[in-house]
């Protein structure tokens, strides 16, 4: 197992940054829901675990699930890239959102992004 001191992870989106260091995601308006994709940078072959405080509901069988807005985890490419999905919809237009990616749960990193 590696230190933590050679883990590292970084996270962007496409799209502006503002001062703050926020993205913007640019919702398109007459789709009912959407996705944009966060891209990070490890270590080759790395496992990366996901989550967000925030979520949305579904009802299947009129039973709510829950979900935050990025699940699971990925693997990096052998040089250290990769890229995870992040679940839009209407209702967060105007929301500022946030997801995080740990690398082996001791080094994480946030981003946050603005949907327009």
């Amino acid at each position: 197992m590696m230190s933590s001191e050679n883990k590292y992870l970084d996270l962007t989106m496409n799209g502006k940054q503002d001062i703050n260091g926020f993205y913007s995601f640019d919702y398109p308006d007459l789709n009912d829901n959407s996705y944009t994709a966060v891209y990070y940078e490890t270590l080759p072959d790395t496992r990366v675990f996901w989550t967000s405080v925030d979520s949305f509901t579904v009802y299947h069988w009129g039973v709510a699930i829950t979900e935050p807005i990025i699940n699971f985890s990925t693997y990096s490419n052998d040089d250290g890239t990769g890229q995870q999905m992040i679940y839009l919809y209407q209702d967060f237009i105007g929301d500022t959102l946030m997801v995080y990616g740990c690398v082996e749960n001791d080094v994480c990193s946030s981003l946050n992004f603005i949907v327009y």
